[in-house]
């Protein structure tokens, strides 16, 4: 069941870096600046994805688990500030909306699906399978080739819109 487990945790980083990617589209593609919150919420993101990878390339582990969730807690929670802030009635929502609900929205959502997909992986988990030697697989290469470029690019792209200073609202 371990290699499953590892496959599933490969595809759930798969599906991460493909929002991730989606909302680099609109920032391209609509000349969207993302703001401070939004920033956190792609940390956040990478964040999760990088601890399911954890999974792939050192086994299952309950401590690789803890470490999405808290991920998945604390970009859920700066999701929900950035929604909280647009709620009032007479407020704009900020940036372009994707059928019909703002990227901080879909955010939320995709947290909310990370730490429900993360507890049905721990429906899977016995501590049997985590003492045999994971192996590298091309779904777990994917994965890991998709999110170092997705961070690396969020990197280069943060520096190119901030700078080394704070962020501009």
């Amino acid at each position: 069941m371990s290699h499953a487990q590892r496959d599933l945790n490969a595809l759930v980083v798969i599906i991460i870096c493909g929002v991730l990617l989606s909302a680099y589209g609109v920032e391209f593609l609509y000349h969207e600046t993302p703001c401070p919150l939004c920033m956190l919420q792609r940390l956040g993101m990478v964040a999760a994805a990088a601890a399911l990878l954890l999974n792939v390339r050192f086994g299952i582990k309950m401590s690789h688990y803890g470490l999405a969730l808290i991920s998945c807690i604390v970009g859920g929670t700066v999701a929900l500030r950035q929604i909280s802030l647009h709620v009032c009635p007479g407020m704009p929502a900020f940036g372009f909306p994707v059928l019909g609900l703002s990227l901080y929205t879909w955010s939320f959502i995709v947290f909310v699906c990370t730490a429900l997909a993360i507890a049905g992986l721990l429906f899977l988990y016995d501590p049997k399978d985590s003492r045999e030697e994971p192996e590298q697989d091309k779904l777990g290469s994917l994965a890991y080739g998709l999110l170092l470029t997705i961070a690396a690019a969020n990197i280069f792209t943060t520096l190119y819109h901030c700078g080394l200073s704070a962020c501009h609202d």
